[in-house]
């Protein structure tokens, strides 16, 4: 609880996703991508894509962000 509700989490959420459109030229579909590539090294696959599409149209960048950070391929290391 403490990573998902974390201050630090949630403000690096927040960097992220400015970054991520930053580079990404206003495209939101490139923004989420981007944030794949930033927080795991690899681009969404499509089920993954459509999905954070669709969280990101409706709740923001920030919270996409945040739930890759939260995940567990983010968290812990193979």
């Amino acid at each position: 609880l403490n990573l998902m509700n974390s201050n630090f989490v949630v403000d690096q959420a927040k960097h992220l996703a400015k970054r991520a459109k930053d580079e990404s030229q206003g495209s939101l579909k490139k923004s989420v991508v981007r944030a794949f590539e930033l927080i795991f090294t690899r681009k969404p696959e499509k089920e993954e894509l459509d999905a954070s599409m669709e969280i990101a149209r409706v709740d923001g960048l920030e919270i996409v962000c945040r739930a890759l950070i939260n995940s567990n391929e983010f968290a812990f290391l193979p």
